[in-house]
Formats: structure tokens, C-alpha cells, sequence
């Protein structure tokens, strides 16, 4: 049978060096049944560089930008791109985000086209992220805002996040939502377990993540026992993708 792997980088797939190297050599067993996506909050040049530095297995697609891109085979999905490009007016919603003190721009490297990143200072959060809303709303802006990590801001077109990204690519795939495994850790990947497929929340989660599952437990959804990649593992064999 084959599935779908769709996986979070940074403290999912990594973030316990043995337990990274025990699951990608059962994923490598089955390599020519399991498709395997990397859905990250990171740049496609960051993640290319920590699949490197981190030995990982080659993903068929990569979901970046907390899904704002798709790569298959180093090529950007342009018809993706152009989706999102619709009534998307970046630097109206840039400027406006500029004006509130406790949003600290992040990297460069981090931007791009479609995702306009900060981090959040140490403050009252739902004040500034609740302000920010209303202001966009009122400006008649197209966009959504992602808080993970308890400081991660992620501005995006509403159209674009983890979740949406990977069932674009899912329904390219022709794989249905009951064949298809998605795990995460944190605030960003919430859109991933609102598609209607399997998934698997790992053990060290971050509080937006547990407090969001708390309010939508379902027989498809699994929170690991286990940190990491162990918590995926234990979630594909719960869901008996591979064998026990």
C-alpha cells in the first residue's frame, strides 16, 4: 500500500539524533511504497542545508515557508506561486506589521514573496497579534496570521499554510486523506491535522499545539507518548503504516 509522509523538520524529524537515524532506516525499507514530504517553517535554502547537515533522506516535495512554497526536485511550483499571488498585496500588509514595536523583523533569509516573518518580543501576545488583526481586517487585507513557538509570526495570503500546501500536493499525488500521515510539533503545523488525514502530534509539543488538540481530539488524530522522531515512529505503527 502506498502513503503519504508529511513531516515537520525542527523538533518532529529532528531533534534526537538516534531517533532520526532509527526512523529513516525503516523509511528507507520502504522507500518504494511511502512518498515523504518535509513541511517547514524554514527558507528551502535553510532546509536543504539542515537535511544535509543532519543526513536526512531526500523528500519527493518539499513544503517551505510554512507553506507558502513547493519544491519538487529544486523546482518551484509556480502554479502554487500564482495562487497565492492573488489580491495579495505584500507591502500594504508589511507596512502596516513595521508599525508595532514588539514584532522584530526576522532574517532576511526568512522572508520571501508570500511570508512576512517576525518574532514576537516579550509581551502581552493576544494585545499585539489581536491588534495586528484588526488593523488587516480593517484595511481589507487578504492575509492570515500563524503563531508558533510561543514567537514565531508568520504573516501569509490566506490561502497558503502547511495544511492547504500538502493537499495541494496530496491531490496531485491522487493519494486520499486516509492514506496520508501527517506529524508536527508546533503552532504552524495545526493546519496539517485540520485536512482530514492520519496524524501524529509528538510528546514535546509546543502549548499552542496541545492546547489546540485539547479542543479537536479525533480517532485521526494521535498525540505520541514518545518526543521527536520516536513520537513518529510510534505514530506509523499506530496507525499500522509500518509494521510493530
Amino acid at each position: 500500500m502506498q502513503f503519504l509522509l508529511i513531516t515537520d523538520l525542527d523538533n518532529t524529524l529532528v531533534g534526537d539524533d538516534r531517533a532520526t537515524f532509527t526512523l529513516n532506516q525503516k523509511l528507507t525499507a520502504i522507500r518504494h511504497s511511502c512518498f515523504l514530504i518535509y513541511a517547514t517553517g524554514r527558507s528551502h535554502v535553510s532546509a536543504l542545508h539542515l537535511v544535509h547537515t543532519k543526513q536526512l533522506l531526500e523528500p519527493d516535495y518539499w513544503i517551505t515557508g510554512v507553506g507558502t512554497e513547493i519544491y519538487e526536485r529544486g523546482k518551484l511550483d509556480r502554479f502554487w506561486a500564482s495562487q497565492l499571488s492573488t489580491a495579495w498585496n505584500r507591502d500594504a500588509i508589511a507596512a502596516i506589521a513595521q508599525t508595532y514595536s514588539d514584532l522584530i523583523p526576522q532574517p532576511q533569509s526568512e522572508q520571501n514573496p508570500w511570508k512576512i516573518s517576525f518574532r514576537l518580543a516579550q509581551t502581552e501576545k493576544s494585545y499585539v497579534l489581536d491588534n495586528l488583526r484588526a488593523q488587516l481586517s480593517k484595511a481589507g487585507m487578504n492575509y492570515q496570521i500563524i503563531f508558533s513557538s510561543g514567537r514565531d509570526v508568520d504573516i501569509l495570503p490566506s490561502n497558503a499554510d502547511k495544511g492547504l500546501a500538502a493537499r495541494y500536493v496530496r491531490e496531485s499525488l491522487h493519494i486520499a486523506a486516509p492514506s496520508a500521515l501527517a506529524c508536527g510539533d508546533s503552532g504552524n503545523d495545526i493546519s496539517l491535522f485540520q485536512q482530514s488525514t492520519l496524524g501524529t502530534i509528538v510528546s514535546n509539543a509546543q502549548p499552542e499545539l496541545l492546547d489546540w488538540y485539547s479542543q479537536h481530539r479525533h480517532p485521526n488524530l494521535y498525540l505520541a507518548r514518545s518526543p521527536y522522531a520516536w513520537g513518529m515512529l510510534e505514530g506509523l505503527q499506530y496507525f499500522n503504516l509500518i509494521p510493530s
